[in-house]
């Protein structure tokens, strides 16, 4: 199901202004899905994306380096889930540099195989099979381990849907002569086995390892 665009873009701080006052609280029983204990920093239920207790839409892509495709609905494991374009030239640099860390993280502590991590794209244009390698390549990332996914939309009609619509990350594409960029936010989400968020961090830089801490922490809470 398509989740509600509550954001309208315009320009890069209208966009961040109008995402960061969208806050609320969630129902007493939403956190009933959940492992870990509410972020300290409180629950905030009314943003455009789904946040601590919600369930993660489902979506399946191509994951075009594998050669498959990822069905989020059939995956049993933890998840780390984002959003970016791999030829970003800012917010997208340390966002992706700090999710190749929990990656690198999660081998070093012994959980690696329980967690997944899939990088969506919403510039299919552009973000082809090499494109992503390269990406992969330039940050370190294990694709042998089979456990970080590139996820890339068919056209950018999917990407509105899945990226905009359905994980509620907005972003709106920027004409520049003969290139263009994306104006957006980022967000990284948590998503305990049973499909439901435990976290969404906000920001360019999460911290790998607090992601790495509440992702172990849900695999722990499991058993």
């Amino acid at each position: 199901m398509h989740r509600r665009r509550a954001l309208s873009l315009g320009a890069t701080a209208g966009l961040t202004a109008t995402a960061g006052c969208l806050t609320g609280l969630l129902d007493d029983d939403s956190a009933d899905h959940a492992v870990l204990e509410p972020p300290e920093e409180g629950v905030h239920g009314d943003t455009s994306y789904p946040t601590y207790g919600e369930p993660l839409p489902t979506f399946e892509l191509e994951d075009p380096i594998a050669e498959t495709s990822v069905d989020v609905d059939a995956l049993d494991d933890a998840l780390v889930v984002t959003a970016f374009f791999a030829s970003c030239p800012a917010e997208c640099i340390p966002l992706m540099n700090s999710i190749s860390r929990v990656q690198s993280i999660a081998a070093d502590r012994g959980f690696e195989d329980e967690t997944r991590i899939l990088a969506v794209t919403f510039d299919p244009e552009r973000d082809t099979a090499d494109a992503l390698r390269e990406h992969a390549d330039m940050l370190d990332i294990d694709y042998e381990a089979d456990n970080w996914h590139y996820l890339r939309p068919e056209d950018d009609e999917t990407a509105t849907a899945v990226v905009y619509e359905d994980l509620g990350i907005p972003f709106e594409r920027e004409e520049l002569g003969d290139e263009y960029d994306f104006i957006h936010i980022t967000v990284t989400f948590l998503v305990n086995p049973d499909g439901y968020v435990e976290r969404a961090y906000r920001g360019e830089d999460p911290d790998p390892v607090q992601i790495a801490d509440d992702l172990e922490g849900v695999l722990d809470g499991l058993e």
